[in-house]
């Protein structure tokens, strides 16, 4: 009989020590499962920030390549100056009052005047 109770204490004694180590182990799980997921958590936010980083800079040069484009057109279609100088000379002599800059400069200062009269 007092074997029999020895290796019930025995057997107890076995099974503390596994439940102690099972409690343990399961600590440690919970544990590396908590920092995996701020890990991840982590990792997603970097890839959401970089993700609208990469927008953003997408945008930037949508709109970028939108600005040379237009420029380029306009700078094709638009020809701000005569091609000889005589065209330009005979065209002021034709209608001087069209390229009388002084006449343009002197509208747009009374325009932008807040005392004038007009």
């Amino acid at each position: 009989m007092e074997l029999e109770c020895a290796k019930a204490r025995e057997l107890k004694n076995k099974l503390s020590a596994h439940q102690d180590t099972i409690s343990t182990l399961k600590q440690q799980k919970d544990a590396q499962i908590k920092l995996y997921k701020t890990r991840e958590d982590k990792e997603i936010e970097k890839v959401i920030d970089l993700e609208n980083k990469v927008k953003v800079l997408d945008n930037i040069v949508y709109k970028t390549g939108q600005s040379v484009q237009m420029m380029k057109m306009l700078n094709n279609k638009c020809q701000t100056s005569f091609a000889k100088p005589e065209n330009l000379k005979k065209a002021k002599q034709a209608n001087p009052r069209l390229y009388d800059i002084c006449c343009y400069n002197d509208n747009l200062a009374l325009m932008l005047s807040p005392d004038s009269d007009e």
